[in-house]
């Protein structure tokens, strides 16, 4: 397996190439070369990179799946939401479980796709900075993880959803939560950069039930917790690695991330699937980024039937011109 390498280039013209080594002592002397000779941050960092990282869930445990390699492909995105990873923040306080931004908005996205149809598969986020010790201020984390293929779905938060009775199971709860959003309005989390005719149709969908909030991955996050119904966003500026991990997950638990613009053009009466995201083919005409970028807008949502009161309650609020966003 080749390792991954990052080049450095410096104002004398020395070229360094960042990798990791075979030992630890080889890696904290690359390191230091690259830090100006920082040998404490150096060994640091390198102790992390070589340790052997132990990892067991009770609900990864119980089964076992085999999935061949050769027909995964990966998306990854090592710092979701970076400039509140710049700035810094860590003294936000939340709307109602929801951080509108800081660090808790920063996220680690890894999401694995069949290269031949270009499902998500296999996601992992990770939120490095969910709580802060007030006496020693160091950060504790959350990972949240989802897997679907061939029929088996299982996500890292089915050992934590609250049991109404003994008798439910997860698809029932799914349903009542969609029941719940129906009868009581729709909650949403959107950007602040979102159109203003799409934020004056969610207004008449959800109320006061519209939460801003930083980062794509923090967004679809506050989906896969249960926090918001909906996530919803009309611009192509996110991408695919934005998207991929959440979208797995979310597909393990019933729910899935699509196109918003294909949704807003489609007759449900005719048009039984749903446009999800894939993730293997680039955008016709496009080039660079833009190629992978998810071009419609995209919604990310828990229930397919609460995805559909949606829509159609959206569609009837928004004027015209943006069905075609």
């Amino acid at each position: 397996m080749s390792l991954p390498m990052i080049w450095f280039v410096f104002t004398p013209g020395e070229k360094i190439i960042l990798r990791l080594c075979s030992t630890e002592a080889e890696t904290v002397k690359l390191l230091s070369k690259v830090l100006n000779g920082n040998k404490l941050a150096s060994e640091a960092l390198a102790k992390v990179v070589h340790q052997d990282v132990s990892f067991t869930d009770p609900a990864l445990d119980s089964i076992r799946i085999n999935i061949p390699q050769n027909i995964l492909g990966i998306w990854v995105d090592p710092i979701d939401s970076t400039y509140q990873y710049i700035k810094g923040s860590a003294d936000i306080k939340p709307n109602q479980g929801i951080f509108p931004c800081g660090l808790q908005c920063v996220t680690i996205l890894i999401g694995v796709y069949d290269i031949q149809t270009g499902m998500p598969l296999m996601g992992v986020i990770n939120q490095p900075f969910v709580s802060q010790d007030p006496n020693t201020h160091r950060w504790k984390g959350q990972c949240y993880w989802g897997l679907s293929y061939m029929g088996t779905n299982i996500h890292s938060l089915q050992l934590h959803i609250p049991k109404r009775n003994g008798s439910e199971t997860l698809s029932q709860l799914t349903e009542n939560t969609s029941s719940e959003a129906e009868s009581h309005g729709f909650s949403a989390v959107i950007s602040t950069s979102e159109k203003e005719t799409v934020k004056a149709a969610l207004l008449h969908v959800c109320g006061d039930s519209i939460f801003r909030a930083a980062g794509a991955g923090y967004k679809s996050l506050c989906v896969v917790q249960g926090l918001v119904d909906i996530y919803i966003f009309s611009d192509d500026t996110t991408f695919k690695w934005d998207s991929c991990a959440a979208h797995a997950i979310l597909r393990s638990m019933g729910g899935g991330m699509v196109d918003l613009k294909e949704c807003l053009e489609r007759n449900p009466e005719k048009e039984l699937n749903l446009p999800q995201l894939v993730y293997h083919v680039p955008n016709e005409g496009a080039s660079g980024v833009d190629q992978w970028a998810n071009k419609g807008g995209l919604i990310a949502y828990r229930s397919r039937k609460q995805l559909e009161t949606f829509l159609s309650l959206l569609i009837q609020h928004l004027v015209p011109a943006d069905t075609n966003t």
